[in-house]
C-alpha cells in the first residue's frame, strides 16, 4: 500500500462536503500506482454510460464508490447484504441509499453523475443505466461466464490472484494473464488498453474505512 503521503494523488474531497458546481476528473477514479510510480485510474464518470466490474475482496468497489461520491456522484447499492456496505453508506451520508434489486435506477429526473454499485449474483444488464453521467459497478467472486454485461466492461480490478485467466478467457484478452502474478497487497487493473499490476494509493481517511 502507498499512502498519499508518498505519493502525490488527487484530493478526494469528503462526500459531505460538496459545492454546487462539480469538478469532475477527467482521467476517471484513482486506483494506484504501476511499477514506475505512475498514478493509475479507471473510467468512472463521463457523457458515456461507464460499466465497471470488481473481482473479489468488495472493500476495493467500496473504494471506488467513495471516491466517486467524493466527486459529485449519488450512490445507490443494490445488495441482499446491507450491513457489508454500511462504511461506505454512512460516510455517503444522504448521497447514498440502498435498495434490494436496481429497479428504477437511475433516477430519471437527477441531473448530477449517477452510480450504482451492486453485489447481487446476477451481473446487470447491460442496457441498465444507458445514459449520460451512468456509472455501474459489479461485484463478484468469480469471473461471471457467460455475462454479456462483463462482456462488454470498461474496467476491472481484480483484487486477488486467479481471475486473470477466466478473463482473458471471457474478453479475448490474453495480456490479463499476467494479472494473475499479484503480489501481497497489490491489484490487477485491466481496462480496454491496459493490463497492470498496481499498488494501492490510500488516504488515511480511506484507509479507516477500509478497516472499519
Amino acid at each position: 500500500m502507498i499512502t498519499t503521503e508518498e505519493l502525490p494523488a488527487s484530493r478526494w474531497r469528503d462526500p459531505r462536503d460538496l459545492r454546487l458546481v462539480l469538478d469532475l476528473p477527467p482521467v476517471g477514479v484513482l486506483i494506484g500506482a504501476d511499477r514506475q510510480q505512475v498514478p493509475v485510474a479507471l473510467p468512472a464518470i463521463g457523457p458515456r454510460p461507464t460499466r465497471l466490474g470488481v473481482l473479489g475482496d468488495h472493500r476495493i468497489a467500496t473504494l471506488l464508490a467513495y471516491r466517486m461520491v467524493g466527486v459529485g456522484a449519488r450512490l445507490t447499492v443494490a445488495t441482499a447484504d446491507p450491513a457489508r456496505w454500511r462504511p461506505l453508506l454512512l460516510a455517503a451520508g444522504a448521497r447514498a441509499m440502498v435498495v434490494a434489486n436496481p429497479v428504477g435506477w437511475p433516477l430519471l429526473s437527477a441531473t448530477e453523475p449517477q452510480l450504482l454499485v451492486t453485489d447481487l449474483p446476477s451481473a446487470p444488464s447491460p442496457l441498465l443505466g444507458k445514459r449520460p453521467l451512468c456509472t455501474v459497478l459489479h461485484v463478484a467472486p468469480t469471473v461471471p461466464a457467460d455475462s454479456p454485461y462483463w462482456a462488454g466492461v470498461h474496467g476491472v480490478v481484480l483484487a486477488g490472484r486467479g481471475y486473470g485467466s477466466p478473463l482473458a478467457h471471457l474478453l479475448g484478452r490474453p495480456d490479463a494473464i499476467a494479472l494473475d502474478r499479484l503480489g501481497p497487497g497489490q491489484l490487477g487493473v485491466l481496462d480496454r488498453g491496459r493490463a497492470l499490476i498496481v499498488t494501492p494509493i490510500l488516504a488515511e481517511v480511506e484507509l479507516a474505512l477500509l478497516t472499519d
